[in-house]
């Protein structure tokens, strides 16, 4: 059998390990038609997750977002539109992150303070436009590339390395202009079994920041 390309999820910190049967998913580019099963199956399993939000497909999706706090979960900022934040100027790199932040506030009357980069792609720069905006940036240490991949590769990608303190990143959405897989039926059938596993190891998840091991840091 011929090894299978390498992928930037290969290169991901694995990350330290947490003294607690604890770890945390994360979710990114909602909200989506997708993220109400996302929170079904979280509910099922009383799993809580931290959603990384894209400010442009939050309308219509308010009630999706009220419910993700409802039920226990976290939000954050996934930028406006998904680009390539070193791409951009300083101002655009602030209003993609502030922009967001107000929809979210908008939609909730929560203001979020955690920011992922899209495509984990952030330099000193970037973290320079953001050092006076109060966010924390996250990582993660688990990251298969579920929004192509068929449903068994993802979930055994993930079961593999998971361990306490971990962060999973899956993706509960599509920008607009993706290249991925048009839906996300694949990550839906992943984190079931993700959370079967879970269950079996006695392993929990909980939001970002409410892990002891974040595997993040300030924006400065």
């Amino acid at each position: 059998m011929s090894s299978l390309p390498p992928t930037y999820s290969d290169e991901m910190n694995p990350g330290p390990i947490g003294e607690e049967n604890v770890l945390s998913l994360t979710f990114d580019d909602g909200p989506s038609e997708w993220t109400p099963l996302v929170l079904d199956l979280l509910a099922e399993h009383r799993a809580h997750a931290t959603f990384f939000i894209l400010g442009a497909g939050i309308a219509g999706g308010e009630r999706t977002l009220e419910r993700t706090l409802e039920e226990g979960h976290e939000l954050g900022l996934h930028s406006w539109s998904h680009p390539h934040l070193t791409e951009l100027s300083d101002l655009e790199i602030r209003d993609q992150m502030r922009r967001t932040q107000k929809a979210i506030e908008c939609a909730t009357g929560v203001v979020a303070h955690v920011w992922r980069p899209p495509y984990f792609k952030a330099d000193k720069r970037v973290r320079r436009a953001l050092a006076d905006s109060g966010l924390v940036e996250a990582g993660c240490s688990i990251a298969p590339e579920d929004y192509h991949w068929p449903a068994e590769r993802t979930a055994a990608f993930v079961i593999k390395r998971l361990r306490p303190g971990a962060i999973v990143d899956l993706h509960d959405g599509r920008p607009s202009h993706s290249g991925s897989a048009p839906e996300r039926s694949a990550t839906i059938e992943a984190l079931e079994l993700i959370l079967e596993e879970m269950k079996w190891r006695d392993l929990r998840s909980v939001i970002l920041s409410q892990l002891s091991t974040l595997e993040i840091d300030a924006a400065t």
